[in-house]
């Protein structure tokens, strides 16, 4: 049998996978790179059991963002003065706090979420595009006894 001939046989949905894959991908077809990035801090505050949690969010574009920006913790973690989410207008890079008591090893996730939400910046800013763009970081407390 042919090349030809088995060309004609075969199915549409195998003819777009064979040019999809001797083709490859174009330009178009890249993810864009992260508009937000994200770092999370955790260091000792004062008594042995208690830590002060930073995440810093950094906008990588011109225009401002909306995010949604909060923390989640294991459970043996505590938030003293509450475990709060913050929304807020994101133009260069913003830090968020903390207060955790933990009596063990203890595992932080730091969340970060460009949203629309009205009336967060100012009406004269700039926004950019929402594109539910998230980042989310990871650090470990370890305590020692």
């Amino acid at each position: 049998m042919g090349a030809l001939q088995l060309l004609l046989k075969t199915s549409p949905a195998a003819l777009l996978l064979i040019l999809c894959l001797r083709l490859g991908t174009g330009a178009a077809q890249e993810l864009p790179p992260n508009i937000i990035s994200a770092n999370l801090t955790i260091i000792p505050n004062g008594v042995p059991t208690n830590y002060l949690v930073t995440f810093s969010v950094t906008n990588h574009e011109t225009p401002c963002v909306v995010i949604k920006t909060a923390i989640q913790a294991t459970p043996n973690v505590v938030f003293p003065s509450g475990n709060f989410a913050y929304t807020s207008c994101l133009c260069s890079t913003r830090n968020f706090f903390w207060d955790i008591q933990t009596f063990e090893n203890a595992t932080i996730i730091g969340l970060a979420q460009v949203v629309s939400e009205e009336n967060i910046c100012p009406p004269d800013v700039a926004l950019y595009p929402v594109t539910g763009d998230k980042v989310f970081v990871v650090d470990n407390v370890n305590v020692t006894p």
